[in-house]
Order: C-alpha cells, then sequence, then structure tokens
C-alpha cells in the first residue's frame, strides 16, 4: 500500500479522481476508444485503491498504533504491580 511515497494519500486520492475524469471525457470526446478504456480500468483501479487507503486503511492503523501503545502500557504496570506484590 505504500507505493507512492512523493505525494500523501489525500493528493493521491484527488490526482487519481481527476485522471479517472479526464479520461472518461476523453472517451466521450475522442474516436480513441481502446487505450481510453485501458487507462480507464486503470485509473478506476487506482482511484478505488485510494479511497479504501484514504478511508479505511490509515485510520485503522492509527488506531492499531494507538491500541499497541495502550497495550505497552498495561504491561508496564502489570509488570510493576506484580513486582510490588512480589515483596
Amino acid at each position: 500500500m505504500e507505493r507512492f511515497l512523493a505525494i500523501s494519500p489525500k493528493s493521491q486520492l484527488w490526482l487519481f479522481h481527476t485522471a479517472l475524469a479526464l479520461n472518461i471525457l476523453g472517451m466521450v470526446l475522442t474516436d480513441m476508444w481502446e487505450p481510453m478504456v485501458v487507462g480507464a480500468i486503470v485509473t478506476t483501479y487506482l482511484s478505488i485503491d485510494a479511497t479504501v487507503r484514504v478511508r479505511y486503511v490509515l485510520p485503522m492503523k492509527k488506531v492499531l498504533r494507538e491500541l499497541e501503545q495502550e497495550n505497552a502500557s498495561l504491561r508496564r504496570k502489570m509488570a510493576d504491580v506484580e513486582q510490588s506484590s512480589a515483596y
């Protein structure tokens, strides 16, 4: 999921959606159907991929990072309680 590191995921989202709109516009305005259909299929995939990444994957990674930090702090507290109760 980290293919395009030069631009942010939100910028990728807008870039791919704009490319898809331009492909569809090119299909309507020109007679070059075959290359435009291939381009539309590729940009559709990229648009869906970017949308899923921005709406679901990145927020999920953030939540998982927070849960891991909370889990680590709770484990430290449990270890402290176990050490203090051993004495």
